[in-house]
């Protein structure tokens, strides 16, 4: 069996959530902050209308809100979650929209005002592939000698036809490229990938799983497919039905998919969990956790551990 760091407690592949328990001594949870960001595919500059799954609303917690400052919103972040978690330690999220897109004197200044508050250790932030330049990786890099800092990068896809029938407006050579420059800086970048996309077949998902091993990468955040109202793919989906995750398939697929990944990469997420308001498809009456459980019991029985499929 593959030796896997952060894989504990009934875990077959590396949990995020004990990386940073390992890391920091206890356990550490993100904290969403909305920057006021747009993306350049909404506002004209690649395209209009943003990528067809997106509605912001549909992953922002409440303490999220643009129309307040960022130290507002982490104080009543750290109310809210400390409530729900009993954790003393936050990693500020920069998560909705592109949060690299816009002056570096914007960016430093939010940024550094988020890590302002004591209980902040860290910084996430989230953006697009072809919106970081080399002043923002130095500027993420600085920030890196004092703190915790976790570049996201919204991959999506390897596969331009997908990536074209998502409206990214940015190409697969354009995620090399971006993931190239970042590891010059020796940041630690997160790829984000959706998984059940229309645009591709159940082999093709499982072949993403080969080729995103060969990119420098430390950390891997999955998703399924969701509707979502209110976007241009709940649009498409009520003009013309396609086949979206059962419960139990996505199960099984995804944990196929962790035997295939590289034992070093970590997991921080493996599936999406928008509140119900906002789901068209797929409808699952179990809870995330319920999932995280499920998956858990399902490679357990199975005997299926991250790597085990894995070939350099």
């Amino acid at each position: 069996m593959t030796v896997l760091p952060y894989a504990c407690r009934g875990f077959h592949y590396n949990n995020y959530k004990y990386y940073l328990e390992d890391r920091f001594g206890e356990r550490v949870q993100r904290l969403s902050i909305e920057g006021n960001f747009t993306c350049p595919n909404r506002d004209g500059s690649l395209g209009t209308g943003g990528c067809i799954y997106c509605n912001n609303r549909s992953f922002s917690p409440p303490y999220s809100n643009k129309q307040r400052a960022i130290s507002e919103q982490i104080s009543e972040g750290i109310h809210f979650l400390r409530q729900r978690y009993r954790v003393n330690k936050f990693i500020a999220y920069f998560q909705n929209h592109t949060n690299t897109y816009g002056p570096l004197s914007k960016l430093e200044k939010l940024y550094r005002k988020a890590l302002d508050h004591p209980q902040v250790i860290g910084l996430a932030v989230s953006t697009r592939p072809d919106c970081i330049e080399d002043d923002v990786l130095a500027l993420l890099r600085d920030i890196s000698k004092n703190f915790d800092v976790n570049l996201e990068l919204g991959i999506e896809s390897l596969y331009e036809h997908s990536l074209q029938w998502m409206n990214r407006c940015h190409t697969v050579e354009t995620t090399r490229i971006a993931l190239e420059r970042a590891s010059k800086y020796n940041l630690d970048v997160t790829g984000h990938f959706i998984l059940g996309l229309p645009s591709e077949t159940r082999d093709e998902m499982m072949a993403m799983a080969t080729i995103l091993n060969d990119l420098p990468l430390k950390f891997i955040k999955l998703h399924h497919l969701q509707v979502i109202k209110e976007t241009d793919l709940a649009e498409l989906y009520e003009k013309q039905t396609f086949p979206v995750f059962t419960y139990q398939e996505y199960l099984e697929f995804i944990a196929l998919f962790i035997t295939q990944l590289r034992p070093d990469l970590i997991l921080q997420r493996v599936i999406t969990s928008s509140p119900a308001a906002y789901v068209i498809a797929p409808i699952w009456p179990q809870t995330t956790t319920a999932f995280i459980m499920d998956l858990q019991k399902y490679m357990r029985e199975n005997k299926m551990y991250q790597g085990d499929r894995y070939s350099k």
